[in-house]
């Protein structure tokens, strides 16, 4: 399979991968042959990119680092959690949701069940779904990222759960913002940025008065937007002052937003979120966590469509954990653009004078 941006997606074409809906449901399976009305339909969706089968890079198979039932679990466990919340909070001031904590450790078990039995945790692009930037699929991407850094500098089993937890519940005070503010398709005002903040008080609030959730995994809620220079809120607070749980998400948090394309902005590509995030280490975060947080990261994901320094097109077939940036790719176009009759493969790591300059259509859906 390869990606495409949406708009080089051409009837006809067969879909690789199974698009999601916000709750997890499925909005299209593997194998749908795509119509313009499909395509279309995609496009008002949200959908920037999706995967397609090519008989070219048909043995070039992108899973997901936890299987589908456990992501679709973990959806539907959130959605479920997010409709008790609003319910309740129409009724009343005070909100509690029955056997949360159990719930999500059940949940988290078998995300961290699925991340202790991958020997490489490399993640490529992360799922693709509809209703692009929605909550419940930015928490379960975000917990994976953090649990997989955690478990990368030495994190116990408690330890992880805390902060997968905390993870998953980072954003839940969002559930508390005007519905008008979270639905807005333009980009947010001075104002807007003003009342959305207070979603980390929110969310506070409402996990410590769970009995069965961790304190720790509360603060992850009002501490991941604090940054190390003192710069971030609720409480400006600096340094050791952040858990470190909270600057594990805080990373994560917005590597996965950069790279989630919004209705004011295209997605960042990964060497673009992973750019700003290094750029920002010993200032907004800890350069430790980042490095971390980098060892899971493919700079040129499997599958993705990208142009060589000579002009050469192709899709990246092989990635080496230990040089992401130096990918395996399977040529499909010569460097004047046209299709190669024979595709053929190009390491990187050998070939030293070639370099990626770019994604294939990248103009499509990436900002820089």
């Amino acid at each position: 399979m390869r990606l495409l941006p949406i708009g080089q997606v051409r009837p006809g074409m067969m879909l690789g991968k199974t698009v999601f809906t916000d709750d997890g449901k499925v909005l299209l399976g593997t194998g749908v042959p795509l119509t313009e009305r499909l395509i279309e339909g995609l496009q008002r969706s949200g959908i920037d990119s999706v995967y397609i089968d090519d008989p070219r890079t048909a043995d070039i198979e992108v899973h997901d680092v936890i299987r589908p039932e456990t992501r679709q679990h973990a959806l539907a466990v959130i959605a479920d959690t997010a409709r008790q919340i609003t319910n309740t909070n129409k009724l009343a001031r005070r909100i509690s949701v029955k056997e949360m904590g159990l719930h999500f450790q059940k949940m988290f078990h078998n995300i961290l069940e699925d991340l202790l039995g991958n020997r490489e945790i490399v993640f490529h692009l992360m799922n693709i779904s509809a209703y692009a930037g929605s909550m419940y699929h930015h928490s379960v991407n975000v917990a994976v990222l953090a649990t997989a850094v955690g478990m990368s500098i030495g994190y116990n089993r408690k330890q992880l759960t805390e902060l997968g937890i905390g993870a998953l519940l980072h954003d839940i005070g969002k559930l508390q913002l005007p519905k008008e503010l979270l639905e807005k398709q333009t980009q947010w005002t001075q104002e807007d940025h003003e009342i959305a903040k207070q979603h980390t008080i929110y969310g506070f609030d409402l996990l410590r008065k769970q009995h069965d959730i961790s304190l720790l995994s509360a603060h992850v809620a009002l501490q991941h937007h604090e940054r190390l220079d003192g710069s971030g809120y609720p409480q400006g607070l600096s340094g050791k002052q952040i858990h470190e749980y909270a600057q594990i998400v805080a990373i994560c948090d917005v590597y996965d937003s950069l790279t989630t394309p919004r209705p004011w902005r295209k997605r960042y590509m990964p060497h673009d979120a992973l750019e700003y995030l290094l750029g920002a280490g010993g200032h907004l975060f800890e350069h430790s966590l980042i490095n971390a947080f980098r060892q899971h990261i493919a700079v040129f994901p499997l599958g993705s469509s990208i142009v060589l320094n000579t002009g050469e097109a192709g899709v990246v077939c092989r990635v080496d954990p230990n040089y992401c940036h130096r990918p395996v790719v399977r040529i499909l176009k010569d460097g004047r653009g046209n299709d190669v009759l024979s595709p053929y493969e190009l390491d990187l790591r050998e070939e030293l004078k070639l370099f990626v300059v770019g994604f294939e259509g990248e103009e499509l859906f990436s900002v820089h």
